[in-house]
């Protein structure tokens, strides 16, 4: 941002100056120099003056109105220095350039008003491309070029992240007419970008000026004008001026820094004697630039810090100059004094000792130049003067976790839950509870630990931290609006970890993530700070709700029998192979149809932006090293090049496979490809020419299912049809090694281990395999557990842990040392499981399904609780009570019926088999001695429940599924309903049909049933209708029944014959008058899918259901009146549950209670009185919870 936070004017450059630089830029921008670039980098060693320049040019664009957006980058501020703003503060100053372009760029943001949260390649076409073309369309290009300044690339943290996306842009003249001034010290990673290989427009070229190449003369003359400016009333002497110039060599932040030394407004006397020791110090043409400005700073140094104090207060000083270098931001004389226990005055009497180098703005201290920094963080330059950056952070470390200490709960003393933190009654004041030193320690702690050297102590100070105050942290950071600078810091340190460091500091710093990722993505609902404690906490560890004495909050009572994705992404096409980038912030996916496609792992949501070129199925998909490039093999034989920040494809696709491609992977330094093949064959490509480098490596005898490059690129490793896994030499091209042997069938995918010490293989036989590079033997035995071939494996960063995706839907962990499976399989996928992938942190993996979905899970949370229940292995499709209530039968797309005990949940007995497809519909007899069942093998069975088997032949008649059965009272007839659009009456005894079929719905029946009297059937269809029949006649009883908002799947009587339960695919269940047809209260809502069956129990005050989303769920069918009584006498019992997750109590208007997203799904409703499911429950229970202006009760003091 121009001049942001430096209060200290950014200064042009001197007038007589610079005169022929500015002038080239000058006719640059106005398109009359023969340079037609539309971009233009000046790029120039530590001092030469590029950020002067670039505030000369600002000024000068600016007068005439030719400066759309400009934006210095600087170290010292943590918003200047953050790749994210860079792309948002253009935009905006750009809108305020070009009404037009503002006006677009708020129909944009409308559409999507979490883009500032996106990659900058997403921020990039959204917020500048997009709007900037709408407007060139429909005003034409301006008659001058509107010129955007972004100064100090290389002071920016990630800006490979921006240059990758920007540059190509710039280049491919995606934005035409705008026109980019870019300054940067010549650093090789930035240079990587200007001069990155792509397709190129003759004029598409970035124009390069290198300042350190200019012409001494011509620097020393415009430096000579600069001092003579500068220290015109001091009446120097023209010889010692001559040794000034001199001495400043090619350097103008020497100049800029002698003029500040020398001329000291507050000891103007002493102005002859500095220059006189300046002139003194002299020049040598034996020392380089670097020397003179470095003798130039020791000399400043040691009169700030003079040699003749005693060594702790010279250390003290020291740390007061280290302390401004190393931290997070600019710093208050307050906030070191306090980071570092020393008086306030010290700190302040060594500053105004340091005005050459160091200047005060608001209070706040600022280096003038990045070159002191290199300089005092040098050892070999500074000497005495040294800051060790490890010591330095990890003393910060100390200091900032210390200052955390002082945090307490509800620190700004909010009066109630009900309100957001906006609205409670001087806000702006109780924020100031929170100091700006612990503002500061708040929001860098992470930031200098991950920089220190992480020692035992500092660990002891971390785990204090985590155990004791991070929930109050959370709650802080929430307040000051910085949620998501919590998770940068965890990050930080989890990312920097040493390996012995233990698995429960580790566990306990993950603990602390999930919290800080619930609040995430709760959306609005942390916006009320006490949801912290109320609707977040209850769902976290309970070490953690012990640490802090959480009490009176939600109870919650886990039986999960498996762990359920943290997030999942639902696409058209089956996933076959996904990919995460280094940052972890992007997920790609290759799916059947020949889409890529990439994912923001933060906001769950698909960028916007099309990646086409293969039209039929993408096997393999992978990110190079730094991001800025994708790689696809697809079943058309070719290799593809992506721009990931545009999605345009980068050069033709790369050719020479005769068959599919079935993997491909960057090499860590980008610069080549290698890709496997059904022809047998590996191949390496450059990725700047496209071509294929040397032969094709040939030894398989069958295809080429997987490779991977080492971490080295010095070896590739391929998996094979063959049973086989080589090693290549990527030099030469030849096999390394005999070929390593052991799986019994194919081998699907393969990857190495970070240090290149191992290999992981997984096969078609079901097994996982660890092999030894060096000697190529198996390490150990195989990893067993899966139940079908393993189509991927992967190695966590640290090399501890392997993850498998399989066939049999799973997702499975590995220790790597002993070979056991870590904790239950990861379920939730209903096919195979293509890929899967670790993050960075090896907190986090994703899968990629043939159910065309892809999963992220917390690999530390969920683990079993109690026994596995056995149960159906696919959709319950329909349920049924027994007349006595004890138990329930089930029928499922897995063609069988089962029996459970209501008491326990417990199974009763084997399953019963025999019907040839889906289980659609079950019923007990009101004996309770047979079942019937309808299936879609077009057949009626029924069933004896004492010994499981069939009684006589299939019932047989209907011409289309049989999607729902039904035993009159009295057992002597079963109704059933077809897709046939019939309903038929049956005779138990003869098996024979009575009567002709009922007809009158338009689509399918999906449910029928008797009144207990046996007089009346009631139907639902796909028509969305519910009706009754008479069974004497056959005719239809009345209107339809009308209210569901999708197919109806089940349909049911009460036992007095008043009402009707009706269930559907619009995931609600509905009671019904039969009297008058009309809808008793509102629906029964809590099944996250199809309600595909519901069931009265005998004493009609309850209702079971059985849906798609895998659960069985008991409810209360009480009357109106009922439910009214009991909201007035067990108001927390009656609790109902909002598509947006808020829990409301009766009567209560506002949400009390908040449930994540992940926990309703399995959540037992207030309405249930039990829940079956596979894969266990949720409960929660609220007694004496707290809420409203009592919130704070949540915690005991």
């Amino acid at each position: 941002m121009f001049d942001i936070g430096n209060g200290h004017a950014r200064e042009g450059c001197t007038p007589g100056t610079r005169e022929k630089i500015l002038k080239d830029i000058e006719e640059w921008a106005d398109g009359v120099s023969s340079v037609q670039t539309l971009g233009y980098w000046i790029c120039g060693m530590a001092g030469t003056g590029k950020s002067t320049i670039a505030k000369s040019v600002c000024d000068t664009m600016k007068s005439r109105k030719m400066l759309a957006a400009s934006f210095f980058c600087s170290r010292q501020f943590p918003e200047c220095r953050d790749h994210s703003k860079i792309i948002p503060t253009v935009v905006y100053q750009m809108a305020q350039f070009s009404p037009s372009f503002g006006r677009e760029l708020v129909t944009i943001l409308e559409g999507n008003p979490d883009i500032v949260s996106k990659p900058p390649n997403e921020q990039l076409k959204l917020l500048l491309i997009e709007p900037w073309i709408k407007v060139v369309s429909t005003e034409g290009v301006h008659p001058f070029s509107p010129v955007i300044i972004i100064d100090a690339l290389d002071e920016c943290e990630n800006i490979e992240s921006v240059l990758s996306a920007l540059i190509p842009g710039i280049q491919n003249q995606r934005m035409p007419g705008l026109k980019f001034l870019l300054t940067s010290r010549p650093e090789n990673h930035i240079y990587r970008h200007l001069n990155a290989p792509r397709p190129l427009l003759a004029e598409s070229q970035v124009e390069k000026m290198y300042l350190h190449n200019v012409e001494e003369s011509l620097v020393q003359a415009d430096i000579a004008i600069y001092l003579s400016y500068k220290l015109q009333d001091l009446n120097i002497a023209q010889a010692d001026m001559n040794k000034l110039i001199k001495s400043s060599g090619k350097l103008f932040i020497y100049a800029a820094t002698l003029v500040k030394y020398i001329y000291d407004p507050d000891f103007p006397d002493l102005a002859s004697s500095k220059v006189q020791e300046m002139t003194s110090m002299g020049s040598s043409p034996d020392k380089n630039q670097t020397q003179d400005l470095d003798e130039l700073y020791s000399t400043i140094l040691k009169k700030a810090i003079p040699e003749r104090l005693t060594p702790s207060r010279r250390k003290d000083y020291l740390g007061i100059i280290h302390t401004i270098i190393t931290a997070g931001r600019p710093l208050t004389c307050s906030i070191i004094s306090e980071l570092l226990g020393m008086q306030q005055n010290i700190v302040e009497a060594t500053i105004s000792r340091m005005q050459s180098v160091l200047y005060v703005s608001d209070h706040l201290i600022y280096t003038f130049h990045a070159s002191f920094a290199d300089y005092i963080v040098t050892g070999d330059r500074s000497g005495g003067m040294y800051c060790d950056e490890i010591e330095q952070h990890t003393l910060l470390s100390h200091a900032t976790l210390s200052h955390i200490n002082n945090l307490r709960f509800n620190i700004c003393d909010l009066p109630s839950s009900f309100l957001a933190d906006k609205d409670v009654p001087g806000i702006e004041g109780r924020l100031k509870n929170i100091s700006d030193t612990l503002d500061y320690a708040c929001t860098f702690w992470g930031y200098h630990i991950a920089r220190s050297n992480r020692n035992k102590t500092l660990m002891k100070g971390l785990e204090n931290f985590l155990e004791n105050k991070s929930v109050f942290w959370i709650e802080a950071m929430n307040l000051m609006q910085k949620l998501s600078v919590c998770q940068e810091n965890i990050d930080y340190v989890l990312q920097n970890l040493k390996n012995d460091s233990g698995y429960e500091l580790r566990t306990k710093i993950i603990d602390v993530k999930y919290v800080i990722e619930l609040c995430l993505l709760s959306g609005s609902v942390v916006e009320a700070t006490p949801h912290i404690y109320l609707s977040i906490l209850p769902f976290s560890s309970e070490w953690l709700m012990n640490k802090i004495k959480l009490q009176n909050v939600m109870k919650v009572e886990y039986r999960v029998m498996r762990r359920e994705a943290i997030y999942t992404w639902k696409t058209t096409s089956a996933i076959k192979s996904i990919n995460l980038s280094c940052d972890g912030k992007t997920l790609l996916s290759g799916d059947d149809d020949g889409n890529i496609k990439l994912w923001d792992l933060f906001s769950g949501k698909e960028v916007d932006i099309s990646i086409e070129g293969h039209y039929v199925k993408v096997n393999s998909v992978a990110f190079s090293a730094d991001g800025t490039r994708i790689a696809s093999g697809s079943d058309d034989s070719t290799i593809r090049m992506w721009d990931t920040a545009t999605g345009g494809q980068i050069g033709d696709p790369l050719q020479g496979h005769d068959d599919c491609l079935n993997s491909v992977a960057f090499s860590a330094d980008g610069t080549r490809i290698v890709s496997g093949s059904d022809d047998k064959t590996i191949r390496l490509w450059d990725t700047a020419t496209g071509a294929q480098i040397g032969d094709p490596l040939q030894g398989h005898d069958d295809y080429v299912s997987s490779v991977a490059f080492s971490a080295d690129d010095k070896r590739i490793v391929s998996g094979s049809g063959d049973k086989t896994i080589r090693l290549w030499d990527t030099a030469t091209g030849g096999q390394i090694g005999d070929p390593l042997q052991g799986h019994d069938h194919s081998v699907n995918s393969v990857a190495f281990s970070a240090d290149g010490t191992r290999i992981v293989s997984g096969s078609v036989d079901k097994t996982i395999r660890l092999w030894d590079t060096a000697t190529g033997t198996q390490i150990g035995d195989p990893l067993q557990g899966h139940d079908y071939a393993v189509n991927s494996v992967e190695f966590s960063a640290d090399g501890t842990r392997i993850v498998s995706g399989s066939s049999d839907s799973t997702i499975r962990l590995w220790d790597t040392a002993t070979g056991a499976q870590i904790g239950n399989p990861l379920q939730g996928h209903d096919g195979w499981v293509n890929s899967v992938a670790f993050s960075a942190d090896g907190t986090r993996i994703v899968s990629g399904s043939d159910d065309s979905t892809i999963r992220l899970w917390d690999t530390a949370k969920g683990d079993q609780i109690g026994d596995h229940l056995q149960g159906h292995d696919d959709w319950v499709n329909s349920v049924a009570f027994s007349t006595d209530g004890t138990r329930i039968a089930s029928g499922s797309g897995d063609k069988t019926l089962r029996l459970w005990d209501t008491a326990t949940g417990g199974q009763i007995g084997d399953p019963l088999q025999d019907h040839d497809n889906w289980v659609n519909s079950v019923a007990f007899s009101a004996d309770g001695t047979r079942i019937v069942s309808g299936s879609s093998d077009k057949t009626i069975r029924l069933w004896d429940t004492a010994t499981g088997g069939q009684i006589g032949d299939p019932f047989q008649g209907h011409d289309d599924w049989v999607n729902s059965v039904a035993f009159s009272t009295d057992g002597t007839r079963i109704v059933s309903g077809s897709y046939d659009k019939t309903i038929r009456v049956w005779d138990t005894g003869t098996g024979g049909q009575i009567r002709d079929p009922f007809q009158g719905h338009s689509h399918s029946v999906n449910s029928v049933a008797f009144s207990a009297d046996g007089t009346r059937i009631v139907s639902g269809s796909l028509d969305h209708t519910i009706r009754l029949w008479d069974t004497a006649t056959g005719a239809q009883i009345g209107d339809p029944l009308q209210g569901h908002d999708d197919w109806v799947n089940s349909v049911a009587f009460s036992a007095d014959g008043t009402r009707i339960v009706s269930g559907s695919d619009d995931k609600t269940i509905r009671l019904w008058d039969t009297a008058t047809g009309a809808q008793i209260g509102d629906p029964l809502q809590g099944h996250d899918n199809w309600v595909n069956s519901v069931a009265f129990s005998s004493d009609g005050t309850r209702i079971v259901s059985g849906s798609e989303d895998r659960t069985i769920r008991l409810w209360h069918a009480a009357t109106d009146v009922q439910t009214q009584q009991s909201h007035v006498h067990f108001p927390h019992t009656n609790w109902t549950l909002s598509e947006d997750g808020w829990i409301h109590f009766p009567g209560q208007f506002q949400g009390v209670f908040w449930i994540p997203q992940q926990y309703r799904v399995l959540l037992w409703r207030s309405q249930n009185t039990c829940l079956i499911s596979k894969s266990g429950y949720n409960k929660i229970s609220f007694g004496e919870c707290v809420y409203g202006e009592n919130w704070t009760k949540c915690v005991a003091t």
